[in-house]
């Protein structure tokens, strides 16, 4: 995978940061709409700059820049360079980033005044498609530079990533139990629908209301333009998955 070096801009660093008193950690699966989320909680002033500092890529990128040796050095770093004036740092994590500070554990002690925001894809089948052209191709966000030369259809592939999505958002919803952490639980297709009004709830959650209620929002991430070839993706999915049933209830009746 290409780095996203959007991400390590200096004009993205919040003058003069404060020691964080809250963190606010977007757990996320690959292809939910995060970086939609992420950038635009990032555009508000109020929520930090939520990316991926413990990706292994990002994180071992963020170690060479400040001359870290550690996981945990190297996001404290981080911190004084991405906390809010209001004292909030944000992170967004897929579950497998929290192996870098030695799981889930790990990650929510280092993160002070933690609130978690889960968010995840209804359309589940939709979502594990987009994974598997983004794992091939190596772009996760429009404006990264491809690692592979084009998607081809893997059923195998598409498979593996309808079990991955399961499973980390299965690990997410274990951690927060086993440490007593609530969620503010948000869907891509809402968040997509009115962005505005999930930023309003994040805002709310986090509770880092401006006074005057007014919440100054952008969209700044795009759609990569890929709906035609997912939605054929998903219905070539579906027959490829009914067909071995298809021959065995004929097996079956023939033996009748």
């Amino acid at each position: 995978m290409k780095l996203y070096h959007a991400q390590f801009s200096t004009d993205l660093d919040c003058p003069d940061s404060p020691a964080p008193t809250r963190s606010l950690l977007v757990a996320s699966t690959p292809r939910c709409g995060s970086h939609m989320l992420g950038h635009a909680m990032t555009t508000t002033g109020l929520l930090g700059v939520p990316f991926e500092y413990c990706n292994r890529a990002n994180l071992a990128e963020w170690k060479r820049r400040l001359g870290t040796a550690t996981a945990e050095a190297t996001l404290a770093g981080v911190m004084g360079r991405r906390t809010t004036p209001n004292g909030v740092f944000g992170i967004k994590s897929h579950f497998e980033h929290c192996a870098a500070l030695g799981g889930p554990a790990g990650l929510f002690a280092a993160l002070p005044g933690l609130r978690v925001v889960h968010l995840r894809r209804a359309d589940v089948m939709r979502q594990a498609v987009s994974y598997a052209v983004a794992k091939q191709t190596g772009v996760w966000i429009r404006g990264q530079e491809a690692s592979g030369d084009r998607a081809r259809y893997d059923a195998d592939l598409i498979a593996w990533c309808l079990d991955d999505i399961a499973l980390q958002n299965a690990n997410w919803a274990s951690a927060f139990a086993e440490a007593g952490i609530e969620p503010l639980n948000l869907y891509y297709e809402e968040v997509s629908a009115n962005l505005p009004a999930a930023i309003a709830a994040v805002v709310r959650f986090a509770g880092v209301m401006p006074e005057d209620g007014m919440i100054e929002v952008e969209t700044v991430t795009e759609r990569q333009g890929e709906a035609g070839r997912i939605g054929d993706w998903v219905a070539r999915y579906a027959t490829d998955r009914r067909e071995p049933e298809r021959r065995g209830l004929l097996r079956g009746l023939l033996r009748v």
